[in-house]
């Protein structure tokens, strides 16, 4: 399995603004643009039944919604301020990819809305297989850049990280929270995505890569090629980001 990890988060929307069936329409249609593992989105091998159809129809990505929404322990009524959660597994067309090192999955949880504990309730988590079927090795940064750039479209969320599993981002002594501590943000990773108004703060280092959109946002690539938890190299690049980056954390 590999160690990257794609992630997304975004605030509390309006329901009757969200449009979530229509976002969640073309990000699963849009997808296998970037590779064909993501043609489809399987329960497990064994089973192999689908829990999301490809492609998705908008209608039907507003039924896949509501037949997924949260709902209370006890009794179990629906529980819409919670959202919907969607999952799957990737292993391409049929027959199907089934090998360990074309492993992917993805889920979500979408719709959330109201007050609640968290400032950013929904999310999109993705793990990226080990090796793209497309390519037979890696994905490489010049090659998630624009699946980051595409998920941001969708999704416009307030935060996204491209990162390793193996990483543990840093944290700071809060007691309002349960553990008494929590992650600074922006989170950093492999590659890290500034809003406009922290790429217009950041001063990073001169061996990264900044990639400016359009907005005013920026990506923020520490290499082309993945490496880990014993890369030297790798890791002290991380470390030079996190402390350039510490002055526009919170």
């Amino acid at each position: 399995m590999s160690d990257l990890e794609l992630m997304l988060w975004w605030e509390p929307r309006d329901p009757s603004q969200a449009d979530d069936a229509r976002r969640l329409s073309r990000f699963v249609n849009g997808l296998p643009d970037f590779d064909p593992i993501y043609r489809s989105w399987l329960k497990s091998p064994k089973t192999k039944k689908e829990t999301v159809p490809v492609p998705l129809g908008e209608a039907a990505a507003k039924q896949l919604l509501a037949d997924n929404l949260g709902r209370y322990d006890v009794p179990p009524d629906p529980w819409p301020e919670v959202g919907s959660f969607v999952w799957g597994g990737h292993a391409g067309p049929p027959p199907y990819d089934f090998r360990k090192s074309s492993y992917a999955d993805t889920s979500g949880n979408i719709g959330a809305f109201g007050r609640g504990p968290s400032a950013h309730p929904n999310h999109v988590f993705m793990r990226l297989s080990r090796l793209r079927p497309s390519t037979g090795r890696p994905w490489r940064a010049s090659e998630l850049r624009p699946l980051m750039k595409f998920a941001r479209e969708v999704w416009n969320p307030a935060e996204m990280c491209a990162m390793f599993s193996f990483y543990n981002p840093p944290k700071i002594a809060d007691p309002t929270w349960a553990a008494g501590e929590r992650t600074l943000k922006p989170w950093i990773g492999w590659i890290t995505y500034l809003p406009p108004d922290l790429a217009a703060r950041a001063k990073c280092p001169a061996d990264v890569e900044v990639e400016a959109l359009a907005d005013g946002a920026a990506l923020v690539t520490l290499c082309e090629e993945p490496f880990g938890k014993t890369d030297a190299a790798g890791l002290a690049r991380l470390r030079a980001l996190e402390a350039a980056l510490r002055p526009i954390q919170s």
